[in-house]
């Protein structure tokens, strides 16, 4: 098991993310790294594949222009999955560590914008709470049940 599986479970945030997937509901084929899911996805192989936790300026490759609806309560859960394999690095948060940047994915699908991230993620889902009170309290209710089962 290389470190980065040690460090992170990437098949359980893989499998959140298939879960995200609109599929053949939306997309008549997958738009890959046009599609926030399907990037978010990327991220997640790529650091599979290449055993690494960061890639260099990958939080200015988040797509923008995606502009499907995606299940809430799917999203929601991806995030509590997301939150829960963060490290809190609290100052040594590193925007490109893969955990960020399909955290900024799965926020710009729900919320259409980015949240700053300060390496803590309790503070996180208080500050997407205090963005939009239901979705914050959806993240945190599945983060609260997948850490506490």
């Amino acid at each position: 098991m290389s470190k980065v599986e040690q460090e992170t479970n990437l098949a359980r945030v893989k499998q959140s993310l298939q879960e995200c997937c609109r599929g053949d509901v939306s997309c008549s084929s997958c738009a890959g790294k046009q599609c926030l899911v399907g990037f978010a996805k990327i991220v997640a192989d790529y650091s599979s594949v290449k055993k690494t936790l960061v890639i260099p300026n990958g939080i200015k490759m988040v797509p923008q222009a995606d502009f499907k609806t995606y299940e809430v309560a799917d999203v929601a859960r991806a995030l509590a999955i997301i939150n829960l394999e963060c490290k809190n690095c609290m100052d040594n948060h590193d925007d490109n560590c893969i955990i960020n940047i399909i955290r900024s994915s799965l926020e710009v699908a729900l919320t259409g914008d980015h949240l700053e991230f300060t390496g803590n993620p309790l503070m996180y889902m208080m500050a997407l709470g205090r963005l939009n009170k239901e979705l914050g309290g959806a993240v945190m209710e599945h983060y609260n049940a997948l850490k506490n089962p």
